[in-house]
């Protein structure tokens, strides 16, 4: 049994330590069915909160049954993953080819459009702000209506683009 003490130095994580976890990840997703789809976002930022409770583990020793080779139930490591990724795309507004509401500073512009570009950059301030291109379908393509629209601007409808 360990305990925290502040005496005691932080020390960042092992080679070993590192190896150990990034197997038990690979093995965790391969326990996830192939139709889950869960965005590379979602993984990447699953990644280090893995690492820091694989390698927590090793140091207090408690990865005895997982270094045994017994799984956790399949729903778990699934569970968590659509707990995060529910929580990323929470407030990420509309995605690419979604019905929108315009209401922005525009009226004359105001109805509903397709949101067919999403650019996203930080700014001074290292915020990351969102701009979305929207269109209109016209005679088989998309013409676009509005450029450089706030995600404020925009209400994102539950409709989505199918050809």
């Amino acid at each position: 049994m360990t305990s925290i003490d502040p005496t005691h130095r932080a020390i960042a994580a092992t080679e070993g330590e590192r190896e150990q976890m990034e197997a038990a990840f690979r093995a965790a997703l391969k326990q996830l069915s192939e139709n889950t789809g869960f965005p590379h976002d979602v993984r990447e930022l699953a990644a280090p909160l893995f690492e820091a409770g694989w390698i927590s583990g090793v140091r207090t020793g408690h990865t005895g049954p997982a270094l045994a080779d017994v799984p956790l139930p399949p729903y778990t490591f699934g569970t968590a993953l659509a707990n995060l990724s529910a929580a990323l795309h929470a407030d990420s507004g509309p995605s690419i080819g979604q019905l929108v509401s315009y209401h922005g500073s525009q009226e004359c512009c105001h109805g509903r459009y397709w949101v067919t570009r999403i650019e996203r950059e930080l700014d001074r301030q290292g915020r990351e702000s969102t701009l979305y291109r929207l269109s209109e379908y016209k005679n088989g393509a998309f013409v676009t209506a509005l450029t450089g629209v706030h995600t404020e601007s925009v209400t994102a409808l539950p409709q989505h683009w199918q050809r």
